[in-house]
């Protein structure tokens, strides 16, 4: 029995320590400052802010694979959007605003490689290999119906005289036979 009692008190003792230190952790967090502050939103013009759409499709989230920071939820990618509405309500270009942006995260932020150096042959090589390829798939089709022409044209047939020897007399048949016929329905 002295046992049972003892049980009792510990758990007693143990939910008062619980709810003692609930209570502090309680105090606590309302006494500490709130470190935490909401970014201040700058409202921007149509015009501006259709360019600023424009600008955020156009720069990867440095944290996030493959995704814009238009298309990040990630919290660096909301702090890029509102650098790039300071930016805009400053004045700057849109040049300046991915120069801005390449010099403070490297060239890889940029969602399309530039046009310039080497970078230049993501540009070029792909629509030259589709010419390229359609050139050559109409060359090899071109040539295939040229060499397959002969068989099919009645006319050539009748004239090569090579490939219809062995069925001259089966054709004299044929041709005795249809006469026959005409003559007598």
């Amino acid at each position: 029995m002295v046992s049972g009692l003892r049980f009792v008190s510990i758990a007693s003792s143990q939910r008062a320590i619980a709810g003692a230190l609930l209570l502090l952790l309680s105090f606590a967090y309302l006494t500490i400052p709130n470190t935490v502050q909401a970014q201040e939103f700058i409202e921007l013009t149509p015009e501006l802010d259709a360019r600023a759409a424009d600008l955020y499709a156009g720069i990867m989230c440095p944290i996030c694979n493959g995704q814009t920071i238009s298309q990040s939820h990630a919290a660096i990618s909301e702090t890029m959007r509102q650098m790039v509405r300071e930016r805009l309500n400053a004045g700057d270009s849109d040049a300046q605003i991915y120069d801005f942006m390449v010099e403070a995260f490297g060239r890889d932020i940029l969602a399309s490689p530039p046009t310039s150096g080497i970078a230049l042959a993501v540009w070029i090589v792909p629509p030259v290999a589709i010419l390229v390829g359609g050139f050559a798939v109409a060359l090899f089709v071109r040539r295939l119906r040229a060499s397959n022409e002969p068989e099919r044209d009645g006319a050539n047939f009748e004239q090569d005289s090579g490939t219809n020897d062995g069925l001259e007399p089966y054709l004299r048949l044929v041709d005795e036979e249809m006469s026959e016929k005409r003559e007598h329905p």
